[in-house]
């Protein structure tokens, strides 16, 4: 059964087709879920993990799939999906403030979240973070502002830049993990 009959298959009410499409696509959700979270988190994840996914498969049921209706030619549910997943991930970690190392742009200073509230971080810190911002190109240190200093949505930020909606959230992966492995290399956060 291809994507289009089976979400088909699902407004018509067929138990069947859920379970094909829990089966078929929930590696799917929890792979993305999880590398999504592990670029903002060194913890443990997998309850994370589970949540999410949770939730968005929940999502999916609510008022008689209504937001598979939404998906239109080619009926792309695998893609739909990941994209999907990879933004209540985002979301999620940024509700939580799960990334490891937070910028404030108002001040042009670095500060942890674990830190206590008005200590600033240690000048290394703010440095490090600062000459790992230098490393990136400019789209990337653009993107990576927008996203986390500015809190722009990926809407807005395709708007204000001109960049395609879809190629931010990868743009923002590779800018942070560029930033971490510059971190982690020069022993400033451990790995």
């Amino acid at each position: 059964m291809g994507d289009k009959e089976l979400i088909d298959a699902l407004r018509r009410g067929q138990n069947s087709a859920w379970a094909e499409l829990v089966d078929r696509y929930i590696r799917l959700v929890h792979h993305v879920v999880r590398k999504t979270l592990a670029g903002f988190s060194r913890g443990r994840i997998d309850q994370d993990v589970e949540d999410i996914t949770h939730d968005l498969f929940q999502s999916l049921v609510k008022d008689d799939y209504r937001v598979l209706g939404t998906i239109e030619a080619p009926y792309d549910l695998k893609a739909w999906l990941a994209i999907s997943a990879r933004r209540r991930a985002i979301d999620f970690a940024r509700r939580r403030k799960l990334s490891p190392v937070s910028l404030d742009a108002t001040a042009g200073t670095v500060a942890a979240p674990d830190a206590a509230a008005g200590e600033p971080p240690p000048a290394e810190a703010r440095v490090a973070v600062s000459e790992s911002l230098s490393i990136l190109n400019a789209r990337e240190r653009l993107v990576v502002q927008l996203f986390y200093l500015d809190g722009k949505k990926y809407r807005e930020i395709s708007r204000i830049t001109g960049i395609n909606m879809n190629s931010i959230s990868p743009t923002l992966v590779r800018a942070v993990e560029k930033m971490q492995k510059y971190l982690t290399d020069r022993n400033l956060l451990s790995p």
